[in-house]
Parts: structure tokens; sequence; C-alpha cells
């Protein structure tokens, strides 16, 4: 004889169980959890109008600041940028005395090898001279000159042209 077996109803007693206890443990989450009163709605609207009103005095401000620092950066970078312009004008002058001094430093060595060739010279002429001269006595009518004998190269004459008794002591 076959076993006739029982029909399997879906909602059995344990199905029940388990739904009843999950439903249960939500109730319960909900008893232990802070439930606070609700609020007043004009309350929180006060409470909003002054914070919205704080915020905005704080707004205000922040963009006063706000404009006072581009302010301030604005005139930074103009003085900035006179800066480097100052800078750039003061590089190229530094370029241009750099330069003059190459070129003075040069043509002060060049003057100075001048200088060196033009003593030698010279001492070599002096010694030419000499060795010339020792030997050399001037003629006698070449000792006269404008009937005054002169024993130099050189004659000077003094010419007063003050007036009469000008240099002369009055009695």
């Amino acid at each position: 004889m076959k076993r006739r077996r029982r029909p399997i109803e879906i909602f059995s007693m344990s199905f029940l169980d388990v739904i009843s206890c999950g439903f249960g443990a939500i109730i319960l989450l909900l008893v232990i959890s802070k439930i606070s009163e609700p609020r007043v709605i004009e309350q929180v609207n006060a409470d909003l109008t002054g914070v919205v009103a704080k915020l905005d005095a704080e707004l205000y401000e922040i963009r006063g600041e706000t404009r006072v620092l581009n302010r301030d950066l604005v005139a930074k970078e103009e003085q900035l940028s006179r800066d480097k312009q100052k800078l750039a004008r003061l590089q190229g002058a530094l370029t241009d005395i750099e330069g003059e001094f190459h070129l003075t430093s040069k043509a002060s060595e060049a003057q100075s090898i001048i200088e060196g060739e033009f003593k030698s010279a010279k001492q070599e002429l002096s010694e030419e001279m000499k060795r010339l001269l020792a030997g050399y006595r001037r003629p006698k009518e070449d000792a006269v000159i404008g009937g005054v004998p002169v024993d130099s190269e050189y004659i000077i004459f003094v010419i007063d042209t003050s007036g009469p008794g000008h240099w002369c002591a009055k009695r």
C-alpha cells in the first residue's frame, strides 16, 4: 500500500513564526530608538530665519573682504609689472655699462702699451741725441741773438704795455 503524503502547505507554522519574529524585531527597534516629539514648524522657521540672516551678513562681509583683497591684488600686480620693467631697464643699462667697461679696459690696455712703447722710443732718442750732441759746439755767430749774447736756445722778451709811470714809484 502506498503511503500517501501530506500536501505541503506554503504558509505553515514555521513560516508564520519567522514572519512574526521579524515584525516583532522591527517594533522593538522603533520602541528602543529615540523618537522625539514633533517640533512646531514656526519655531524651526524662526531659527532658520536667524541662521539665514547670519549667513547673509557673513556673505556680505566676505564679499567686502574679497573686493578689498582683489583691489590689493591688482595693485600688487601693477607694482610687480612696474618693477619688472624697471629691472629690465636696469639690466639693459648694466649690459651697456659692462660693454663700455670692457671697451675702456681694452683702450686702457692699448694706451698703456702705447705709453710703454713711447717711453722706450723716447729713451732711445734721448740716448741717440746725447751721442750726437756729445761733440757738437755751437758756432760763435749763433751765440748772439738780436745783438744780445745768449748761451741758450730760447730768449724771452718782456714788453710793458701798461702806460707811462705805471711801474715806477711816484714821489
